[in-house]
């Protein structure tokens, strides 16, 4: 276990029982916020074993003690930036599924925004890719996910059956689908990352839209011609 991790929290600038200003939650959640805000950062730069946290303390011009009164841990405070990140791209996603789109335009809108998301925010990217390697048991899926328990499921199979009810797509398993299309976006992500490739993301949601709405067989051959 990292070193930093088994520091006791020093309550830098908290208020101490019978003294002192009473708690503004306000003020606290900006302080959390703008902790996870460079912590997210520094996490993507440098890696998860290689972050130390008085290093973020300095970014922020507080003592590390500041950080732990918030996250006990190095390791709480990294799963932290990646929770946030993940419920902020929950968040987008389940705009797109509210809305009253045309099945397959929602599902273009669906894929820009997931791939939108990434291009703004290529850290989340690094985070999500060092949160399999170093914490593969605490690993959920981005987002596209059909289990049982998974608490996007009736979104998911609504929107499904909207897309099969419409009558222009063949009928296939859910979990196929989403299975592929994940794969995909998550490879695309992987790809702009690690190739540090600026891609516009309204260009490859249309291709890749394209590809998988249409598919790369001209008409002649889809139908079985020759």
């Amino acid at each position: 276990m990292h070193p930093e991790s088994l520091q006791k929290p020093v309550d830098e600038g908290a208020p101490r029982a019978g003294r002192g200003r009473p708690r503004n939650p306000d003020l606290e959640v900006r302080r959390k916020e703008q902790i996870l805000d460079v912590a997210a950062r520094e996490f993507a730069r440098y890696g998860f074993a290689n972050t130390q946290v008085q290093t973020i303390a300095n970014h922020l011009g507080v003592g590390n003690g500041t950080v732990f009164r918030y996250f006990e841990t190095k390791e709480k405070l990294f799963l932290a930036a990646v929770e946030r990140g993940l419920r902020e791209l929950n968040s987008e996603m389940d705009r797109v599924l509210e809305t009253t789109l045309d099945p397959l335009d929602q599902m273009l809108l669906a894929i820009r925004t997931y791939l939108g998301f990434f291009h703004r925010r290529p850290e989340m990217a690094e985070l999500f890719i060092q949160e399999r390697a170093t914490f593969p048991h605490h690993h959920r899926p981005l987002y596209f996910a059909t289990k049982d328990d998974d608490e996007h499921s009736c979104k998911h199979t609504a929107f499904f059956r909207r897309l099969m009810d419409s009558g222009r797509v063949r009928s296939m398993p859910m979990d196929r689908l989403f299975g592929v299309v994940s794969d995909l976006l998550y490879g695309t992500i992987l790809t702009n990352l690690l190739s540090e490739r600026s891609a516009d993301p309204e260009s490859q949601a249309r291709d890749m839209a394209d590809v998988i709405l249409n598919g790369i067989l001209n008409t002649s051959q889809a139908d079985g011609g020759t």
